[in-house]
């Protein structure tokens, strides 16, 4: 039973969330050094307020983990778990932690580095209370998805409903603003932290360019699975749209505005910490092309039905490539027009392909 749940839930999670895994990993061990990351647990260690900080972060993973299943619960598919309600509670709780503990392995992970210092430092305090808020962590999680599991369809207090009409642009945003607000928040937290944090590296040290390109590159990566989630989205909601008339161009023009204001905030995070070492002009160029191979990255993931451990392979090579460019000197004009080219050529052979189909 805990391999078939296994299947349904944590499989899934991690693979939905593979571009958000990346970019964590990717932030975590690609700029930071081990020692780095230890002087971190023991700063955390030694402050309550910093360990508050990581609390926090911790309870809002485990809020998307109990999201994510919550969506699962309710997915027309997976109605038929309804018969889990045969299994003994004390059972169904275990198999409830089980599933928590395997969708909070990360956190968990982390954790256990954290607790290994605290014992080397011997400060038992934050040892018991990080055990102790990892226990709660996942105990709650299962108390969760067993509530939801029991209440699918819960009494809630709704507040009156504005009319107001959002052009299709606007489509998107707002319903992962308000159904999926967690892989927004993450998604714009870890782009935004990361370009705000490559810019503070200037000031550090004698960097040139190619350190602001290569933050751009992890900044597109962390949005490479929206493509797929807006793929979703009009499979879901929008299922007239592909029999609407309207040109490849007028398409795609509508997907570059819904990506520029989905892009927008990062705009105003590198004008905000521009080192002074970088240009003006650099930076509304370097927004450009990451707003160009965001479009690139949807004409390649929409309407296609993509396995998750494939697209994330793509990734992980398109990472290496991309590197190793940057680092012989690539400019940021010649990622410029690779982005766009590439992202309109490959709608106009794809539209031309369904069109004749």
């Amino acid at each position: 039973m805990l391999s078939f749940l296994n299947r349904i839930f944590v499989g899934p999670f991690y693979a939905r969330n593979a571009g958000t895994f990346l970019v964590i990993v990717l932030l975590a061990f690609g700029f930071m050094r081990a020692i780095e990351h230890k002087a971190l647990i023991t700063a955390a260690l030694g402050s309550p307020f910093l360990l508050a900080i990581v609390f926090v972060l911790w309870a809002l993973y485990l809020l998307k983990t109990t999201s994510f299943v919550r969506q699962e619960l309710t997915a027309p598919e997976h109605l038929f778990l309804q018969t889990f309600w045969l299994i003994p509670t004390p059972k169904r709780s275990a198999l409830w932690l089980a599933i928590q503990t395997a969708l909070l392995f990360p956190v968990i992970a982390y954790a256990y580095w954290m607790l290994t210092i605290a014992v080397d430092l011997q400060q038992w305090a934050p040892f018991w209370t990080i055990v102790l808020v990892i226990l709660s962590l996942t105990g709650t999680g299962a108390w969760m998805n067993d509530y939801r599991f029991r209440h699918p369809s819960p009494d809630t207090f709704r507040l009156p409903h504005l009319a107001i009409r959002l052009p299709y642009e606007l489509f998107f945003p707002t319903y992962w603003l308000r159904h999926e607000p967690l892989s927004l928040v993450l998604t714009k937290a870890f782009s935004g932290l990361l370009l705000a944090g490559v810019c503070r590296l200037y000031p550090t040290d004698d960097y040139d360019q190619r350190l602001l390109l290569i933050g751009l590159m992890l900044a597109i990566l962390g949005h490479s699975q929206v493509g797929g989630q807006v793929s979703t989205f009009e499979r879901k909601y929008m299922l007239f749209l592909p029999n609407l008339p309207l040109s490849w161009s007028q398409r795609f023009g509508r997907y570059a505005l819904t990506y520029g204001l989905i892009w927008l905030p990062e705009l105003l995070i590198l004008l905000r910490n521009c080192p002074s070492e970088i240009r003006l002009d650099y930076v509304v160029w370097l927004w450009l092309t990451g707003w160009g191979w965001i479009l690139l990255m949807h004409s390649l993931a929409y309407k296609y039905e993509v396995l998750p451990e494939r697209w994330l392979s793509g990734v992980v090579a398109g990472f290496v490539i991309g590197l190793l460019a940057i680092m012989f000197g690539l400019p940021v004009s010649v990622w410029l027009v690779i982005g766009w080219l590439g992202a309109i050529g490959f709608w106009h052979w794809s539209f031309a392909r369904s069109r004749r189909t």
